[in-house]
């Protein structure tokens, strides 16, 4: 019976997300499958309206689509793409990780304690709201907080976008160039991707069980890559199931959210505007160096180089006509260095 109730409450919970995100796709705000389906369980929660769900299949599954949807974009041309971008690739990640390191501190000073070193990290880092949640959710921080400040630094980035573009191209270059990279990779066969999905499991388990930080979502993206880069094959996710993911993670996120959830993040409501400042301002300097080194038109160094999330600016890349492919490399190194790197330095610390 208690297993029945879970199933129906998860049911319920997700319908409530897909009608959010309905509600805020039609409102065009960014991220809307993770926001707008945030914004109603979460007010749910907060008020007190606790629909209990089936955390563990809920939980897998965000974890694992996420870790697919990252480790898709690491193929073949991507490897030998990099190769020719080894520099900016480089000097990008470790700037990212720098700056989402300092954020960190100034977020954990004003913080006075009260957020532990592993949640200031993984707010202020250069991600996004899925991968950063999910990576909150796996190390332990306080997701809420992880959730509530990287969906501020998104509508941020949204909201600047075109103005940082228009500036970026003032100072030389074409606003965007026609992204001639094709997808030579061979469709997979429905019995290809069934088999795909029993790796990516697999993968997400085997990094389970040898303890790795972020397990589900760094071994599922690793059996993705492998996956990608031994057959040739495209596995692709169809958009409806990215959704799923999002909503999932949002199910999950919901439910961390409290009343000290929402007085510590007005409490710490000025740092985190100074931390996405400075995070924003520094994100810049690093497109007009990589304009210095490299031929990419505006809108790609600003996609290339914004502190967004790898979903949320692969999405924004395709629908302003920038290089998807340069951006995806960069976000996706970026993201991996930040999922490794992070722990490693919370631990330190700690």
């Amino acid at each position: 019976m208690e297993l029945l109730v879970s199933c129906a409450g998860t049911a319920a919970q997700f319908g409530l997300g897909w009608l959010g995100f309905l509600a805020a796709k039609k409102m065009r705000v960014p991220s809307p499958a993770i926001i707008g389906a945030l914004i109603v369980l979460g007010a749910l929660n907060l008020a007190g309206v606790q629909i209990p769900f089936v955390k563990g299949p809920v939980a897998f599954t965000a974890k694992v689509l996420s870790g697919v949807i990252i480790g898709q974009k690491i193929d073949r041309g991507t490897l030998g793409e990099m190769r020719k971008m080894l520099l900016p690739v480089t000097l990008s990640s470790a700037w990212m990780v720098g700056i989402s390191v300092l954020a960190g501190f100034l977020l954990y000073g004003a913080g006075g304690g009260r957020l532990s070193m592993m949640t200031c990290l993984a707010a202020s880092a250069a991600g996004g709201i899925s991968e950063m949640s999910i990576f909150a959710m796996s190390s332990g921080a306080d997701v809420g907080i992880v959730a509530f400040f990287q969906s501020v630094r998104i509508f941020v980035v949204c909201l600047t976008l075109p103005f940082l573009t228009r500036w970026m191209a003032s100072h030389g270059g074409p606003v965007s160039a026609e992204n001639t990279q094709a997808d030579c990779r061979a469709a997979a066969s429905p019995c290809e991707m069934i088999f795909f999905a029993i790796v990516v499991c697999g993968g997400a388990f085997l990094f389970s069980a040898i303890g790795s930080p972020s397990p589900y979502m760094i071994g599922a993206m690793c059996a993705a890559a492998a996956m990608n880069l031994t057959t040739g094959k495209k596995y692709p996710l169809p958009r409806w199931l990215r959704t799923v993911a999002q909503i999932c993670l949002s199910i999950t996120v919901a439910v961390t959210l409290s009343p000290e959830t929402v007085r510590l993040a007005v409490d710490l409501f000025a740092p985190l505007l100074v931390s996405v400042a400075l995070i924003q301002t520094l994100a810049l300097v690093l497109a007009w160096i990589l304009k210095r080194i490299t031929r990419w038109d505006a809108t790609t160094l600003v996609l290339a180089t914004c502190p967004g999330g790898l979903s949320q600016v692969l999405f924004l890349s395709e629908d302003y006509g920038a290089d998807s492919l340069v951006v995806g490399i960069l976000h996706t190194v970026r993201m991996i260095s930040i999922v490794v790197c992070v722990p490693i330095v919370a631990r330190t610390l700690g």
